[in-house]
């Protein structure tokens, strides 16, 4: 039996999904805002109960790797390799910029995924929706916003992720540019994507690692990392 489980935390929502056989089995998603370490054990936990399955019988993860919440993203996948711990767990790592497009997969044509980075940095991928399937167009990437602004067409739609920052004014660039879609105003059961594209690579052994090498993708150094750099050069 195929039992694939999803794991994204790179954003506020802790959202987990359960793919089974190829399908969709259940989906588990909650907004509290820095609560991610109190909540994902005994969330995974319910969803398990409640659909009468076994951790012991998980033997492939897919989780969301980045880029995204400094923050979320180590509580993931701290609590990956603690769930996988002494098991043979196979991992897959999953773009958070893919899983934000999906918010736009009911409108063909190109999709921009696009996450606040801080600083007046967007982190963003270019992507084509198409029948309801999402196809990479370049690598993630982290810009200047003004730099991600100017590689927009009036045909692109943009999602948007401000990852709770209610002062974020980097998106105010696209104004009368192009499409916007807030995340925050279109659910996304970002857990389950995540088990989707698992399931999606489920037969390439090419995409499948230990949990011990599952790695965050941060794209750049976090503002503090940065301080103390630049502190140790003076």
């Amino acid at each position: 039996m195929s039992l694939i489980l999803g794991i994204d935390t790179s954003s506020t929502d802790l959202s987990i999904g359960l793919f089974r056989e190829g399908r969709p089995l259940a989906s588990f998603c909650r907004y509290r805002g820095n609560s991610h370490a109190e909540q994902i054990a005994a969330a995974l936990k319910s969803l398990l109960s409640i659909n009468d399955v076994e951790p012991s019988t998980i033997d492939r993860v897919a989780i969301a790797v980045g880029p995204g919440s400094f923050t979320g993203l180590r509580i993931g996948i701290a609590f990956l390799k603690g769930f996988c711990m002494g098991r043979e767990v196979r991992v897959t790592p999953v773009s958070s910029l893919l899983i934000l497009a999906h918010a736009a997969r009911d409108r063909n044509g190109h999709v921009i995924a696009a996450i606040d980075a801080r600083n007046g940095d967007v982190y963003w991928a270019s992507f084509n929706a198409s029948g309801g399937r999402i196809e990479r167009l370049c690598d993630d990437t982290v810009a200047p916003h003004e730099q991600f602004a100017a590689a927009l067409t009036a045909d692109d739609r943009v999602v948007t992720d401000t990852i709770g920052y209610k002062k974020s004014t980097v998106f105010s660039v696209l104004n009368g540019r192009c499409p916007v879609l807030p995340i925050e105003e279109r659910p996304l059961h970002r857990g389950l994507i995540c088990a989707a594209q698992g399931a999606e690579v489920l037969d390439d052994a090419t995409r499948w690692s230990d949990a011990t090498a599952i790695r965050p993708n941060y794209l750049r150094r976090s503002t503090p990392e940065e301080r103390r750099l630049k502190e140790s050069t003076v």
